[in-house]
């Protein structure tokens, strides 16, 4: 009966956290972010195709636990608002840590045009301070609400693995 308070004394405190490995896992959670600076070219090709690079702001929620401010940079080819998208998210933890991921994927306008369906893959290419070496891949999926504009807000939920050797 001791053994078993002790244990769940030590889980309660903290001192019993799960593997390195399972702890440090930054490949689930999700990601809410605001558009912050959006610029956009018509292309000429086609009525409303444009080409353009986006940078959101936001946090990352992973389902580890971890909290983390973010900066996620991109570029896009789009036509009449769907088309490819890819980029980089850079992750900034409390204790001066970095992770990053590099991503791919398609966005395609709902009929009623206020919200835009995001998916595609990421790789985690790696990291600085705890998260040095970081590996990985997994898939996303999201929306953006209303248009690509400043202020606009997207949330992205993602899975995968992404851990440090």
């Amino acid at each position: 009966m001791r053994k078993i308070a002790i244990l769940i004394a030590a889980w309660c405190t903290g001192a019993m956290a799960l593997p390195a490995s399972a702890a440090d896992d930054l490949g689930n959670g999700r990601r809410v972010q605001n558009t912050t600076a959006v610029h956009e070219v018509e292309v000429g090709d086609a009525a409303g195709h444009v080409v353009g690079v986006v940078e959101f702001r936001g946090l990352t929620f992973f389902a580890s636990g971890a909290i983390a401010t973010h900066v996620n940079s991109a570029t896009f080819d789009l036509v009449n608002g769907s088309g490819s998208h890819e980029g980089y998210v850079v992750h900034y933890f409390d204790d001066g840590s970095t992770s990053v991921e590099r991503y791919r994927g398609a966005a395609r306008v709902a009929g009623d045009g206020k919200r835009t369906t995001i998916e595609g893959e990421f790789e985690c290419v790696g990291g600085t301070g705890h998260f040095e070496g970081l590996k990985g891949e997994g898939r996303y999926r999201g929306e953006r609400l209303g248009s690509l504009a400043a202020g606009s807000y997207v949330y992205v939920d993602f899975e995968g693995h992404c851990t440090t050797p």
